[in-house]
């Protein structure tokens, strides 16, 4: 009983809706006739107002034989000869219109003709998509339906193969996301050889503007090639290979000028290699404003190596020292080589910073801190990395310091420190010798062998003196060859 009155309103409702969409019809209809009948009412005003005009031809100009010729004086419009003259080069300018009017000109009718062979090949071309879309479409459905009863017949079959379809039917978003199907054609895909094509002329065109000497053009093209194919090592060694006289501007900086103009780190970047051949061909050229403008504006790729020759450029070119300097830096961040960040910060005398930015990262070791030492030994770096640092301890003991100095042509900035301490008192020597667990006994025998052979030799025997008054510690004779110079002896 339920389900007849369900029925029932289902009837209704549907009467109902019948009734609305006749009633719009109607509606429709009677809009359209009015609408149809107002153009036809324009269009007959029009055709009053303007009424059709008999073909009689072109129009006859009226021509007023008291007006001067165009191109002519007054003194050769009276002259018989120089009007034959102009009349005769009136009538080659006839001949070669008329000429252009069968070689260089085409009716307007041939136009009209081509655009509708144009539309209908459009039309055509999405007629075959829409069929090729549908037949992507079925294969895609066969497969899976394949694939079903593949697996199927691998299983333990405890479900029926019909259930198995009816639960593969349910997943039509696998279907559509059957991606691995989607490439099936891929080969086939007219785009692709469009593509090609398309990359090809575009090279076969920058062959043809390098070979006629167009080397600007063709740096152009090269930089702003599809896919980047002509941004590459193998094009840059084709603009080198090019000889030009002493004036001449290099085509090697027109490409690398192209590149990196066209070029940034979100799009197209350069890669590393290019970027250090750009540098370096553009210092050659003493170009140092244009490398700043290519760093600062992240037109490269970032590496150490870059850093090197940006800062090697520097120490030959004095003038350019300190601007080399900050682009190293620059660079050497951007590419996290800390301990060279560091020394380009030691070497433009911001030893703080320096300093600051060393005890931040967790990642600069003792060996960062020997390499800043031994390229930048000043006094104020030395005191900074043995002494405590904003609560943190010190990165090198004393020791560590001063024998690290030795080994290099800075060792006088080791005796000075040492000197410092000792003008302090004894016992700020002492203290300092004591504390150091890092250098060993023997470390400082060997700080106080260096000092006598440097004429420090108050200093030398009072290190000897704390070193050999230490615990455990004895003095051996230098005549034994076998013995040591310094043993700890643990009791």
């Amino acid at each position: 009983m339920l389900s007849n009155n369900i029925s029932s309103m289902d009837k209704l409702l549907i009467r109902k809706r019948a009734a609305e969409l006749e009633d719009r019809i109607d509606i429709i209809n009677k809009d359209s006739v009015r609408i149809k009948n107002q153009l036809q009412k324009l269009l007959d005003q029009k055709r009053v107002k303007t009424p059709p005009r008999e073909d009689i031809g072109p129009p006859q100009s009226k021509i007023n034989p008291t007006a001067l010729i165009p191109g002519m004086t007054i003194e050769d419009s009276l002259n018989l000869a120089a009007l034959i003259k102009y009349l005769q080069l009136l009538e080659d300018k006839k001949c070669a219109l008329k000429a252009d009017m069968k070689t260089k000109y085409v009716p307007i009718q041939r136009k009209q003709e081509l655009d509708m062979k144009l539309s209908i090949a459009l039309q055509e071309k999405e007629k075959v998509e829409f069929i090729n879309q549908r037949l992507l479409d079925s294969y895609r459905k066969k497969r899976v339906i394949a694939d079903t009863i593949s697996s199927w017949s691998r299983s333990d079959k405890s479900l029926s193969l019909y259930e198995t379809l009816a639960q593969m039917a349910t997943k039509e978003n696998e279907i559509k996301d059957d991606a691995a199907s989607a490439n099936v054609f891929e080969d086939l895909d007219p785009r692709k050889s469009r593509e090609a094509e398309a990359l090809l002329e575009y090279v076969e065109r920058f062959n043809e503007l390098f070979v006629n000497g167009q080397y600007k053009a063709a740096a152009v093209y090269a930089a702003h090639s599809p896919r980047g194919i002509l941004r590459n090592m193998e094009t840059m060694e084709r603009f080198r290979a090019v000889i030009i006289g002493k004036d001449d501007f290099s085509p090697l900086m027109m490409f690398f000028e192209a590149l990196l103009e066209s070029s940034s780190l979100a799009k197209h970047p350069v890669n590393a290699a290019l970027t250090l051949e750009a540098i370096r061909c553009a210092l050659s050229y003493d170009k140092m404003e244009l490398v700043v403008h290519w760093v600062t504006q992240q037109r490269i790729t970032f590496s150490e190596a870059l850093g090197d020759v940006i800062l090697d450029y520097g120490e030959r070119e004095p003038y350019h020292k300190v601007t080399c300097l900050a682009l190293a830096q620059l660079i050497y961040r951007k590419c996290s080589s800390l301990r060279k960040a560091a020394l380009c910060m030691c070497l433009q005398s911001q030893i703080q910073g320096a300093l600051d930015y060393t005890y931040q990262s967790k990642r600069f070791l003792l060996d960062d801190y020997l390499f800043l030492l031994k390229k930048c030994p000043t006094a104020e770096l030395i005191n900074g990395l043995t002494k405590e640092w904003n609560g943190k301890p010190a990165a090198l003991s004393v020791g560590q310091a001063v024998l690290s100095l030795l080994c290099t042509d800075h060792k006088e900035y080791g005796f000075q420190l040492l000197e410092s301490i000792y003008q302090c008192g004894e016992a700020a020597l002492e203290q300092v010798i004591l504390n150091d667990v890092v250098c060993t006994p023997e470390g400082w025998v060997e700080i106080a062998e260096e000092c006598s052979s440097n004429d420090y030799r108050k200093l030398s025997e009072k290190i000897m003196s704390i070193v050999i008054s230490q615990d455990g510690v004895v003095e051996i004779s230098p005549k034994d060859e076998d013995a040591k110079i310094m043993e700890h002896v643990y009791l």
